[in-house]
C-alpha cells in the first residue's frame, strides 16, 4: 500500500482534525494529538497485518513477537511483492518508521 494512501486512512478514521497548519495540538483529554495518531496507525497496522518498509510504503509481514526466552523482541520481517526481496526490520527501527510517518501527517 503506498503511503500516502495509509495516510488517508487514518485521516478518515481519526475523530480529531489532522491537519499540518494546527500541528500537534492538544486534545480535550489533555493528551497531544500525535500520541492519538499513534494509537490509530498501530490498530490499522495490525488490523491489514502491514508493517512499514524502508522505502515507507506499507507490506504485509510479521513478527516483533516478544522472545520470554531470549527476553528481547523478535525482528520484523517485511514481505515485498515481485523481484525484491524481503527486508528484516528491528523493533527500534519499526518505532523510528512509525514517529516519521506520524511526524509528516502533523508538520
Amino acid at each position: 500500500m503506498k503511503r500516502e494512501d495509509f495516510k488517508k486512512i487514518i485521516k478518515l478514521r481519526s475523530f480529531w482534525k489532522i491537519d499540518k497548519r494546527k500541528g500537534d495540538y492538544k486534545l480535550p483529554s489533555g493528551d497531544k494529538l500525535s500520541k492519538y495518531i499513534r494509537k490509530l496507525v498501530i490498530s490499522q497496522m495490525q488490523l491489514d497485518n502491514l508493517l512499514i518498509g524502508e522505502n515507507g510504503d506499507l507490506f504485509p509481514g510479521s513478527g516483533g513477537t516478544v522472545n520470554k526466552e531470549l527476553k528481547q523482541i523478535n525482528d520484523y520481517t517485511i514481505f515485498h511483492l515481485g523481484p525484491v526481496p524481503n527486508e528484516v526490520c528491528t523493533w527500534e527501527q519499526m518505532e523510528e518508521r512509525i514517529d516519521h510517518l506520524i511526524f509528516e501527517m502533523l508538520h
